[in-house]
């Protein structure tokens, strides 16, 4: 499960594009960020994709990846050339594909593969037409979908949605947003396998597993209020966005009907992860960037490309560790061994002055990009500093015996004993 939106520079002032996404994930699975170099690479080499190999190109761009520990590919991510991709599951009437490239795989090859919205579209179609899309996607649990993607530049922005090797691709005039259902009727400027004109999310949805996702409610929330002055503060609170008459409740039930999606009884994913990537025409790409689940109580660090500073890492372990010990913040929570209103009060504080300050420096008729470096230097050390004082080593004991406590009792213990096997991912 997962949200994700864009607003489109021709429909703002500042002919800014603006990208959001939210990794719903399996409660346990961490979400690492990684930044992956591109290179070249020998003629008739493959590369090893999550399940399947196929042949590799001359050049792969590098990429900032935000991804699940034991996948290749990603949830979403950024390349050189200031691309931006994120994927959807979706849940069609296409029977089930063999292993061979899933979602995330076909993100992460564009990714390294294109140098505009457009050619990413055309990347991932190449690459759903020849190897078609199939695997199992679940960290501790069998879990098969088709998907679906958006993919922005600092220019223009495209959604493209799938059903086995079929497709619809739309290309967004001002904002829009993906979630867990086919979005796209009779409004597809090019299709695969699709009558012109035909309502692709009317033939190709499945209707009951896309019900229950709750991503019509998701999609809803995402899209509402977003305008042309929306900027990143406001899709920070976006992605933290709970369905109504749950705020107040967020650590005694889960919710799948939440932006910032909540695990616990019969809700088993939750929010791993958080992005919001700022796409200006002519300056430096702001990320904002959690490193961790539950963005209601994380942070958004500023993350620039020439910066070295976590949440990006270029060690899978050390991603891992970050996400982890953050994760114990979460189940702390839960635990009632932390207070989350004082750990948002000062989470905000923070953000406050980070935006303050990457809005001084981008205002600048030329961008010092040593400001930047420091910025998210600094960002990194306070948030750390705050993780450290908030931090508990009785994060794991949830009390209470009703179907929430022993689902996250559960979730402790498989934490406390999962392997390494899983933390650690091929980057090659």
């Amino acid at each position: 499960m997962c949200d994700t939106l864009a607003i489109v520079a021709n429909w703002r002032e500042d002919n800014t594009t603006y990208f959001a996404k939210n990794s719903d994930r399996s409660a346990n699975e961490p979400h690492l960020i990684l930044r992956v170099p591109g290179g070249y690479h020998e003629p008739d080499s493959l590369v090893r994709c999550t399940y399947i190999s196929i042949p590799q190109v001359e050049y792969t761009r590098e990429t900032i990846l935000y991804k699940p520990s034991w996948i290749w590919g990603a949830e979403m991510g950024i390349n050189e050339n200031r691309v931006v991709i994120g994927n959807e599951a979706v849940f069609t009437k296409a029977k089930k594909g063999d292993p061979s490239l899933i979602g995330m795989d076909i993100l992460r090859l564009a990714l390294e593969r294109a140098d505009t919205a457009t050619s990413a579209v055309e990347v991932m179609i190449s690459l759903l037409e020849t190897y078609g899309q199939g695997g199992n996607c679940g960290y501790d649990k069998e879990f098969y979908y088709d998907n679906s993607f958006l993919a922005a530049d600092p220019r223009e922005a495209y959604v493209l949605e799938t059903s086995g090797k079929k497709y619809a691709v739309l290309k967004i005039e001002d904002k829009y947003a993906i979630s867990n259902r086919l979005s796209i009727g009779r409004n597809h400027y090019e299709q695969g396998g699709v009558k012109p004109g035909e309502d692709f999310a009317k033939r190709y949805t499945e209707p009951v597993y896309s019900h229950f996702s709750a991503a019509k409610q998701r999609r809803s929330q995402a899209m509402e209020g977003l305008c042309p002055t929306t900027g990143a503060a406001q899709l920070m609170e976006k992605l933290r966005t709970h369905e109504k008459g749950f705020a107040g409740h967020e650590f005694e039930r889960g919710s799948v009907a939440s932006v910032c999606m909540h695990a616990g009884g019969l809700v088993g994913d939750q929010t791993t992860g958080s992005m919001i990537a700022v796409l200006r025409p002519s300056k430096p790409v702001t990320l904002w960037s959690t490193g961790c689940s539950t963005p209601c109580i994380s942070a958004f660090k500023p993350v620039f490309w020439n910066s070295d500073s976590p949440p990006v890492f270029t060690d899978p372990a050390s991603s891992l560790d970050y996400w982890l010990k953050r994760e114990h913040i979460h189940r702390a929570i839960i635990a009632g061994k932390i207070d989350a209103h004082a750990l948002r009060d000062r989470i905000h504080e923070l953000e406050a002055d980070w935006l303050r300050q990457e809005e001084q420096i981008m205002n600048t008729d030329t961008v010092d990009d040593t400001e930047l470096i420091e910025l998210s230097a600094t960002a990194n050390k306070q948030e750390q500093a705050l993780i450290d004082e908030f931090y508990v080593q009785d994060w794991q004991n949830i009390p209470g015996r009703n179907r929430y406590a022993r689902y996250w009792k559960h979730k402790n213990e498989k934490l406390l004993d999962r392997g390494q096997d899983k933390g650690t991912v091929h980057l090659s």
